[in-house]
């Protein structure tokens, strides 16, 4: 089994459990939003869709919706994540789709919000998305990622109730300016917090736009 089937398996099998457990942005502290506000902010004017690149269930459209942010889309590896993002979102396009293969034309979306969509992806995969964020976005588009922040490896274990696990990677927000910064980007935010509450690791974010 490859990497993607196994990463598509393990959130097929927590769906369910994840959209009861995890409806909304409750799990995410102030900082977190407000860099979320500042990639709303920063969206070109124009046509073009915003897409949450890993939406999972679909809570963040929920946010990006209540922020006003319009038209949306969404893409997600796992079909039972889709399909609870799809009851959630009925007016929203969401697609399966890995996140190196974006279904959008060239140049066709003006912001992508990749909110942990990373965290199972090593650098040579990280490279190969932003270079794929890059193709389907227009010039100034805005590009945020989010991902828990450190370096090496960690290993998810019975999650959310669930007897299965996967590996993590966890990167570091220097390492992803770079990246990006190496995609054709333009990076205008890197940030990091320490972890809070329940979580093991310091969490990172880096905003950016399309050169």
């Amino acid at each position: 089994m490859s990497d993607t089937d196994r990463t598509r398996r393990f959130y097929d099998v927590l769906a369910d459990s994840y959209a009861d457990l995890l409806p909304d942005t409750r799990a995410e502290a102030a900082l977190d939003l407000g860099i979320i506000t500042q990639f709303v902010a920063d969206l070109p004017t124009g046509a073009g869709v915003v897409v949450d690149a890993g939406c999972g269930t679909g809570r963040m459209l929920s946010h990006l919706g209540a922020l006003g942010v319009s038209p949306l889309a969404g893409v997600d590896l796992s079909p039972a994540m889709v399909s609870h993002a799809r009851a959630a979102h009925p007016a929203v396009p969401i697609e399966v789709a890995e996140l190196t293969a974006l279904p959008f034309p060239d140049a066709g979306v003006r912001g992508i919000l990749c909110w942990y969509a990373i965290i199972h992806s090593d650098a040579d995969d990280v490279a190969r998305i932003f270079r794929e964020a890059r193709r389907v976005l227009g010039p100034g588009g805005a590009l945020l990622v989010g991902f828990q922040s450190g370096t090496g490896e960690r290993r998810v274990e019975r999650a959310y109730g669930h007897d299965i696990a996967l590996t993590a990677i966890l990167h570091g927000p220097t390492a992803i300016a770079d990246a990006l910064r190496a995609a054709g980007f333009e990076v205008t935010t890197v940030a990091e917090r320490a972890a809070r509450g329940s979580e093991k690791h310091a969490q990172g974010f880096v905003l950016a736009r399309r050169r």
